[in-house]
């Protein structure tokens, strides 16, 4: 049966394909990404397919890098057919826009007339050009700021940091709460289920950021893709005439196409459109009673285009040159890393990186701060930085051993990235990639300064590059770090039974190569980081060391 509308029509076809690919899209895009999870199961498309997808993030990476990113190539393509079809990006495929049309239709919304309608003000939808403008500027000096405002890596922050653990730990209370009901029904299966949990830092950041967006959508339909997104204004600024665009004949200017518009895209009687602000999704097919409007191939010269609303040439280069600005004052900033490579810089002693990641100037370039390699990792291990790698490095990933360590076994993280920052290094070159090296603070270690027995790090390391000498004059054996076979995985501060770990991991020695190979580096710096044998003395890695796919990772018999 079709499903009918004010006025006793139909449904319009292209209106349920919209809307049903628009569903597909979001569920596509979250089976993805809570499917990206180790060992990475094999799928056509790979679990970054939607960040490569989007155009922002293609276009000003390339400019901020100075390189052409062939895994960004989708995002480029993307933004040339826009010149074609328009934003159907945002209205038919984006998972951003998809979540507040959801979020839309599960809160109730404050009734406002179009002629009142406040977000609909000119200087309010310039915002995004001006944003824009603000990123290209500090794009054209090697500085990426994208990650404040490009849709896709925020979506899947939100998706990965704050709704996958808010999920996890509401499966664990439930099945907390209905274990004995379990028991009682002898549901055995389910008694015995457990739910790892996931913690994150810089959380408090996305709950304000969306509460906020979800509580703007409340008050105005898309008041993100209207006023804020830089990604929108970049593809409105290619939709000015787009050969595939709303027509309106035989209008009766009942403005039912405007007062509907989630974009605000429509003038007030009806009839005119700003192309470069609709996002195609065919509301206004489907509520014009008179089946007056339409979306259709058309030639350039178009008499019911409205004027583009764009901010002035002056408050673009004014824009423009406060980005070049931001980004000076960021390579100028004490703490900056964006000239690690020099002399003089401050480097914190928790800005770990994962393993394979591009030398710090060029990884601050090229990473996303998506945090599909933070939702990947097994051990929950990587997490968002505050300040560690200064104000540029905000939100970028960091390994945090005390959290978990880094699995010898496995390479996701490099796997997942879309720019590359992160390198997809195979196992027996990730096996080399140095993050770091452990350092004993002998003050606080139980062997050290109290005399107690305590080989927990050694007993746990899986390259064996933790040892207990006998000291001279000492009581027990203390524990002493072989930096030369040291990986800094993590496994000694993860399980350092001191509260405050008395054995911490920090970026010493690292590797941080960019199309090299970091075997042949690694033996020529004299690094012996092969995986500890079960005949060494002690008895091989932890168990938890070993590879959850049932795999054993170099160096181990079955």
């Amino acid at each position: 049966m079709t499903k009918k509308i004010g006025g006793g029509h139909s449904e319009p076809p292209l209106f349920r394909l919209r809307r049903c690919i628009q569903s597909v899209s979001l569920i596509f895009f979250l089976w993805l990404l809570f499917n990206a999870t180790w060992p990475l199961s094999d799928t056509w498309l790979p679990p970054d397919s939607y960040l490569r997808l989007d155009p922002l993030t293609a276009f000003l990476t390339a400019i901020a890098a100075r390189q052409w990113l062939p895994t960004l190539a989708p995002g480029l393509a993307l933004l040339c057919l826009a010149f074609a079809a328009g934003r159907f990006f945002c209205g038919w495929l984006c998972p951003f826009g998809a979540t507040l049309d959801l979020v839309r239709k599960l809160l109730p919304r404050k009734k406002m007339h179009k002629e009142h309608d406040r977000f609909t003000q000119p200087g309010l939808r310039r915002l995004k050009y001006l944003a824009l403008a603000i990123m290209l500027g500090t794009a054209l000096l090697g500085v990426t700021t994208l990650y404040w405002g490009s849709p896709i890596p925020l979506i899947t922050r939100f998706y990965a940091l704050l709704l996958h653990p808010l999920l996890l730990l509401l499966s664990d209370s439930v099945l907390a709460v209905g274990r004995p009901l379990f028991n009682t029904l002898n549901l055995t299966e389910l008694s015995y289920v457990h739910v790892t949990l996931r913690r994150f830092d810089t959380l408090y950041f996305l709950l304000a950021f969306f509460a906020l967006l979800f509580l703007l959508e409340r008050l105005c339909p898309r008041f993100w893709c209207r006023c804020l997104c830089p990604a929108g204004a970049l593809l409105a600024l290619a939709s000015r005439r787009p050969f595939w665009r709303r027509t309106v004949t035989a209008c009766t200017h009942c403005a039912r196409c405007a007062r509907a518009c989630p974009a605000g895209a429509i003038s007030h009687d009806g009839e005119q459109t700003s192309h470069e602000e609709c996002i195609a999704c065919q509301t206004c097919v489907n509520v014009c009673p008179e089946r007056a409007t339409k979306f259709s191939l058309m030639p350039l010269n178009d008499a019911s285009r409205q004027p583009m609303l764009l901010p002035s040439r002056r408050a673009f280069l004014g824009a423009s040159a406060f980005g070049a600005v931001l980004a000076g004052v960021q390579y100028n900033g004490a703490h900056s890393l964006l000239n690690a490579d020099g002399d003089g810089t401050i480097w914190s002693p928790s800005c770990i990186r994962p393993p394979g990641a591009l030398p710090e100037s060029r990884f601050l370039k090229l990473c996303l701060r998506c945090g599909e390699c933070m939702k990947v990792c097994p051990g929950n291990a990587l997490q968002p930085a505050w300040l560690a790698a200064g104000p540029e490095g905000i939100f970028s990933p960091l390994l945090t051993p005390r959290r978990g360590p880094c699995e010898p076994g496995c390479n996701a993280c490099g796997q997942v990235c879309p720019t590359r920052a992160i390198a997809p290094l195979p196992l027996e070159e990730k096996q080399w990639a140095k993050v770091g090296t452990a350092v004993v603070n002998r003050q606080t270690c139980l062997a050290w300064a109290e005399e107690r027995s305590c080989v927990v790090c050694q007993e746990v390391c899986p390259y064996g590059a933790v040892n207990p000498v006998q000291q001279s004059g000492a009581k027990v054996p203390t524990p002493v770090v072989d930096a030369a076979r040291c990986y800094g995985c993590g496994y000694c501060e993860r399980h350092c039974p001191v509260r405050i770990s008395a054995i911490v991991i920090q970026p010493l020695n690292a590797l941080r190569l960019d199309g090299q190979s970091y075997m042949a580096a690694g033996k020529s710096a004299g690094l012996d980081l092969r995986l500890q044998n079960k005949d060494n003395a002690t008895d091989g890695a932890s168990p938890d060391a070993m590879p959850q796919d049932g795999t054993l990772p170099p160096g181990f018999s079955q």
